[in-house]
This record gives C-alpha cells, structure tokens and sequence, in this order.
C-alpha cells in the first residue's frame, strides 16, 4: 500500500522539525564547544589561521595554570558558598512572600507582587551606589554574607513571583482539609503544601543560584581581595594592559561552566515539571 500525501506531508513536518533543532542545539553548544577547543590549544595554536577544532599539540598546561598557579579554586568555593547561601535566603523569604500573596487576600496585593516583577527592570547601575553604601554602613564589604545578602536584590523579586504561581496552583481545600484534620496552618503548611510545590521551588532554586553563581556587577563593586571575590571577577585576572591569556580564560570559563551544567542536568526533571506546574495557573 502506497503511503499517501498526508504521510509525506507528515514526514516532511518531522525532518523539518529535527533538522531546526540539531540547527538550534548547534547554534547553542557553538560558543561552548570553541571555549573548551580553545583551552585545550597551547598560545601558538589559538590565533591560527585557518582555525582547527582539534589542535595539533593538545596541552593541559591551561588547566594546570587555572588550577594551580591562580586564585581561581578559592574564587570558586566563594562562588558557591555566595550561590548557595542566597538561594537558600531568597527561597525562605521569597517563598514566604509568594505563599502570602497566593494565599492571603489584602489591598495592593496583586499591585505589590506586580511591582516586585517590575523591579527586575531596573539596571543593577542604578542601585550600585546605594546598595555600597549600605554595606559600608553594615559593614559587610568584601564579605561572602554582604555579597549573597547583595545578590537577593536579583533573586527575590524572582523567586517571590514564581513560587506565588505554584502556590496559586495548589488548590485551598488541602489546605482546609489538613486544618479539619487537626494540622496547624504551619504544619500544614510543611506537610502538604510544600511537597506538592516541591518542583516548583527547586526550579525557582536553579534559577537563584545561576543569578548569584553568572552576577558580575555587584561582585565587581562589593569585594576588594580574594577572600570573597568570585568566579566571574576571577576570570578577569587573566588579563594585563597589553596581553590576555586566551587559553587560561578559556579553561576558566570551561570550569566556571560545567558546575552549573551539571546541576541543570541533575535537577532537569524537577526545572520541567516545576515549570509545568508554574504555568497551570498565574
């Protein structure tokens, strides 16, 4: 039996789709496929002309200087230990900000929670000034907790808007009915709402982290030395006058990068169902 027009226009639809994607996904890995080429090239390969992906003399004399000869292991503890604690802090208090505008009813709710969002707007240029003077007043300049205390500005307005769609998605009545059940609103809170919104928040935690993990600005202007400069400040040191060290700020960013990558992968499946069930209702 001959297959008719609707099966070739069927097929078509499909190759046309795949060969979009492989484009796409190409187009993406692009830039990350030449850093980690670049940082395997010894310095009389990099700017060679025509460009190979694969050089004649790979070195890991890259990596050895990164790993060893700079500050770039103890920028990387920084840069995690600043990640990690403002993901936890915008997720405590952002998540209790987003469960108050999903479940609580009040004037200028929905206004609040809308201008929360609009502040992601403003350029982080405009609050340098305040937000140094204000840790100059705290003292807590060039410190691991003023920078991740500094980088909730980015992360809160985020989390606090989308853990208030999950929230919203979740249906009242279980609420009601582990109150009737003799649960107190806190524990009920912990024992019912939390787990089915439990996708959604470490999606919004993915989120925070990469903001905290990528911000360049605010760690620019807020430390001063190693003891909590980060990873992106870090990459900079590679650098003089005259000269950049193109193979050492390659492996750099390769190693800056795969962090992040590979926490992607490992929580891929909560990040698309919790963005799933973000979308269920706004």
């Amino acid at each position: 039996m001959r297959p008719n027009k609707k099966s070739y226009q069927k097929r078509l639809l499909v190759l046309i789709t795949y060969l979009l994607l492989i484009f796409l996904a190409g187009f993406v890995l692009f830039p990350l496929l030449w850093i980690i080429s670049t940082s395997i090239k010894p310095s009389s390969e990099i700017f060679a002309i025509p460009s190979r992906w694969i050089p004649n003399n790979l070195t890991l004399q890259n990596y050895t200087n990164v790993l060893f000869a700079s500050a770039i292991p103890k920028y990387f503890i920084n840069s995690l230990v600043t990640g990690l604690l403002a993901t936890v802090l915008s997720l405590i208090l952002g998540g209790a900000a987003g469960y108050g505008f999903a479940r609580y009813k009040f004037k200028g709710n929905k206004s609040l929670s809308l201008f929360m969002l609009l502040s992601q707007m403003l350029p982080l240029t405009v609050l340098m000034i305040p937000i140094y003077f204000l840790m100059l007043r705290l003292n807590l300049l060039d410190s691991i907790f003023g920078l991740a205390l500094a980088h909730l500005i980015l992360t809160m307005p985020l989390v606090t808007w989308m853990t208030r769609s999950y929230f919203i998605a979740i249906p009242k009545e279980l609420e009601e009915a582990a109150l009737v059940d003799g649960c107190s609103p806190l524990k009920a809170l912990f024992k019912v709402i939390i787990p089915i919104a439990a996708p959604g928040i470490a999606a919004t935690g993915i989120y925070a982290f990469i903001m905290s993990w990528n911000e360049f600005v605010l760690a620019s202007v807020l430390t001063s030395s190693a003891t909590a400069r980060t990873l992106p400040i870090g990459l900079t040191e590679f650098s003089i006058m005259f000269e950049v060290d193109w193979g050492s700020t390659m492996a750099a960013a390769t190693l800056i990068s795969l962090p992040v990558i590979i926490f992607f992968l490992w929580l891929q499946k909560h990040f698309v169902q919790g963005l799933s069930q973000g979308a269920v209702k706004g």
